[in-house]
């Protein structure tokens, strides 16, 4: 016996299979942001990535008592988390020195707050695997 499909059910099963395939695209597609694969940064002049720059060269001056000042993002990578990490290569002069430093800033979901989780002087951390 063969099973009749209504017209209107027939549609109704093409919409949701391809609603489906869509869903499943779309997840296999976030699979690798979600997974917290660092990204480059491509555009290092962005305002935000600047603000982030500055924020953690502001944020370890408070912390460690220190004056530096803030030059410029020379590099950076970005992973997607429960909010967002930047992993950033900033120049800052020390005096009249000029130095690079490697900083980690995670910003909390919607970006309204920030937290320095690390920041280091490129010149003290070259022999540990680290990309200055």
């Amino acid at each position: 016996m063969a099973i009749k499909f209504n017209p209107i059910l027939r549609t109704l099963l093409v919409v949701v299979t391809i609603f489906l395939l869509h869903v499943s695209a779309t997840q296999g597609g976030r699979k690798e942001v979600i997974s917290g694969l660092w990204k480059p940064i491509t555009n290092t002049t962005d305002p935000k990535v600047v603000e982030i720059g500055k924020f953690a060269v502001d944020e370890h001056n408070e912390e460690e008592k220190t004056k530096l000042k803030f030059q410029e993002v020379v590099k950076g990578e970005y992973q997607v988390v429960d909010g967002l990490n930047y992993r950033l290569l900033i120049s800052a002069k020390d005096g009249n020195s000029l130095h690079n430093y490697l900083a980690d800033v995670w910003v909390k979901p919607g970006g309204k707050s920030r937290t320095l989780t690390s920041f280091e002087d490129c010149n003290l951390i070259n022999g540990n695997n680290v990309t200055c």
